[in-house]
């Protein structure tokens, strides 16, 4: 299952004009795509035809696979009457959710065809509702991955020998998990991303308080606010300015009489990198019956034990679990001892059955994470470097880390032997005018996503909050922001990189 990566991004980067488009990494499955200048990122946001068309794969969530692209295609020719468009889905019940969403939002009229592959599941949507099903698919996170979408377009059944070792990979990850979390294995559940990790859980908590919003604390990764925000019809309370750390926010949100079903929130946030203060959040929570959920993909929970607080805790595996860059998987942990733990298993269990890890996923996933524990040190030791340089260096202005934003809290959940990571942010002195430049001069790969063996760059805030620029400002996220992911390669040789990106050579 191996698959040959063809261009060293250790030595040889895409960060060229010329790169523009190429997957991230060089792999038939990568789960990025290379944006390599600042220009480049607008004209990806602003949907220029000339960038668009040179886009050879993207996030999966956002950019359709070309595999998953020509699967919609195939059940359109089979399925679709009239102008219907066709978006496939893991199951049934992922695809009636999509539906609803459709039905709620914007009142545009579908239906659902069995694929007739395992259990795909068709939407047909007529072209008015076609981006709102989209959206459905995009922020609930329950996708076709290219792998199964591949599969799916041979009409053969998946080989016997492939489906039981997809199982035997699947445990195994849980076991890692487990081992990494002290939970056990009947406590992990695995999706087809992360953010179907995120949404099954947000619907686990809203199936024990219907009707009631869930709170977001500390600025979020994008679609982690939307998802509490569209797929709840009493929305979500947004906390994501929480300068006292979360508890206090909270708790003047339920003495006005609110209730929450949930509290959801990151140990570190992205991309500012801050922690809440788990201790107090959860003895504010516990008692009045609301679970505290915590994202700890940035840091993984090799490096920070967020269960030490949470009652779960979800992670895109896609990351730094995999290293990769070529397979995406998530994964939601309950804490043992909580005391929402068997209602939110159960829960949890069908959900998972909705969005799976398709086998050869599972198989990659599982291939890919067997080195993490080698890795993570690396990626600690370098993170620390580089902070330390950008830190100290006269053309910047701020540097977010977890080592500076909220350091006590961090250290609250911090694991012994654990490390600060490899993501931080940086905004350069007169931003609007050096940071592209910096981000276009700098040899880096760049293109969305974190975790990955090599590093990447990307000016977060345009391509995650591009429609909604002045909301993140009064959060604190500058426009010009430019997020760094910090790879394995030799810390002399990204030095060197960075040094000569904001000298301006």
């Amino acid at each position: 299952m191996t698959e040959p990566i063809s261009r060293n991004l250790f030595t040889d980067p895409l960060w060229r004009p010329e790169d523009l488009g190429a997957p991230l990494p060089d792999l038939p499955h990568a789960v990025s795509m290379c944006l390599p200048t600042w220009e480049s990122v607008i004209g990806y946001e602003e949907r220029d035809p000339e960038v668009r068309q040179k886009l050879a794969c993207g996030y999966p969530r956002f950019v359709a696979h070309p595999e998953y692209g020509e699967l919609c295609a195939a059940a359109e020719a089979e399925f679709a009457r009239r102008d219907e468009k066709a978006l496939v889905f893991p199951s049934l019940a992922s695809a009636w959710r999509a539906a609803d969403f459709v039905k709620q939002h914007c009142g545009a009229s579908c239906r659902l065809e069995s694929y007739g592959w395992e259990n795909l599941t068709v939407l047909l949507v007529e072209p008015a509702g076609f981006e709102t099903a989209w959206k459905a698919r995009q922020h609930g996170g329950e996708i076709v991955s290219s792998r199964n979408a591949e599969a799916a377009l041979t009409d053969e059944p998946l080989p016997e020998d492939l489906a039981h070792a997809g199982q035997a990979a699947l445990e195994r990850v849980r076991t890692r998990i487990g081992l990494l979390t002290g939970e056990s294995p009947e406590d992990i559940f695995l999706f087809s991303s992360g953010m179907a990790a995120i949404a099954a859980l947000h619907r686990a908590a809203l199936a024990r308080k219907p009707g009631i919003p869930t709170a977001q604390v500390e600025f979020p990764y994008v679609d982690a606010l939307k998802v509490q925000k569209l797929f709840n019809v009493s929305g979500a309370v947004d906390l994501s300015i929480a300068p006292q750390g979360g508890a206090a926010e909270v708790k003047a949100v339920l003495d006005r009489g609110d209730s929450l079903a949930a509290v959801f929130t990151e140990a570190p946030s992205n991309p500012l990198l801050r922690t809440p203060d788990l201790a107090s959040l959860k003895t504010l929570l516990e008692p009045i019956g609301v679970p505290l959920f915590v994202d700890d993909t940035v840091a993984t929970p090799a490096n920070v034990d967020a269960l030490r607080f949470a009652d779960a805790a979800t992670g895109s595996l896609t990351k730094l679990f995999s290293g990769a860059g070529d397979v995406m998987a998530g994964s939601v942990t309950l804490r043992g001892d909580s005391p929402f733990r068997d209602e939110l298993r159960e829960a949890l269990a069908s959900a998972e059955a909705d969005s799976p890890l398709f086998a050869l996923d599972a198989i990659m996933l599982e291939q890919n994470s067997r080195d993490f524990l080698e890795r993570l040190p690396v990626v600690n030791a370098n993170g620390e470097t580089i902070f330390e340089f950008l830190d100290e260096h006269p053309a910047v202005e701020r540097v977010w880390y977890p080592k500076r934003e909220t350091p006590a809290h961090y250290e609250a959940v911090l694991k012994q032997g654990g490390g600060y990571g490899g993501l931080m942010s940086v905004l350069l002195k007169d931003a609007s005018r050096t940071a592209p430049k910096f981000y276009d001069a700098l040899e880096f790969s760049k293109g969305p996503s974190l975790g990955t063996n090599f590093s990447l760059a990307c000016p977060y805030t345009l391509i995650a909050h591009y429609g909604e620029l002045p909301w993140a400002a009064q959060c604190g996220v500058d426009a010009n922001l430019v997020r760094l992911w910090i790879g394995l390669e030799p810390v002399d040789e990204l030095l060197d990189r960075l040094d000569r990106a904001l000298a301006g050579e």
